[in-house]
């Protein structure tokens, strides 16, 4: 029992793993280099950019939610920023990941059962609209 506890705490083990981190860090990193120009743009292109585009919008959301209108409950100056998540794929994907304020809930809701929260007659049709209400009204109401 003792040798497996002193086991489990003994500081060289957690050196070691950090080091096969690293060290699956530098493999990456190598076999990035060793890939031709054309094929590591591409790839900054198709998968790191709209990465960082994602978590971008992610942030945008987050301030805004968090900004003197949101508080004035004036859930219009969330729709543009809620329409360009929703209209990123990684964007999305992350937002009902994390589940900021149940987005993966109100999302389902408006735009997969198509049940708006908030009804008002200029919003026919405009789920877009129900859902930054119902966000607004969850962080401040």
């Amino acid at each position: 029992m003792e040798s497996e506890l002193k086991l489990t705490q003994n500081p060289l083990q957690t050196q070691v793993e950090v080091k096969v981190e690293v060290s699956d860090l530098e493999k990456a990193q190598r076999i990035y280099n060793g890939l031709q120009t054309d094929i590591q743009r591409h790839i900054i292109e198709e998968y790191i950019k709209p990465e960082l585009t994602g978590d971008h919008l992610i942030k945008e959301f987050d301030r805004i939610i968090e900004s003197e209108a949101c508080q004035r409950l004036d859930w219009t100056a969330l729709t543009n920023i809620v329409k360009k998540i929703i209209n990123h794929k990684g964007a999305l994907s992350k937002m009902c990941e994390i589940n900021t304020l149940g987005f993966r809930s109100v999302y389902h809701q408006h735009f997969i059962q198509g049940i708006m929260t908030f009804k008002h007659p200029d919003w026919y049709g405009k789920p877009l609209e129900s859902m930054c209400a119902e966000f607004v009204m969850r962080k401040w109401h």
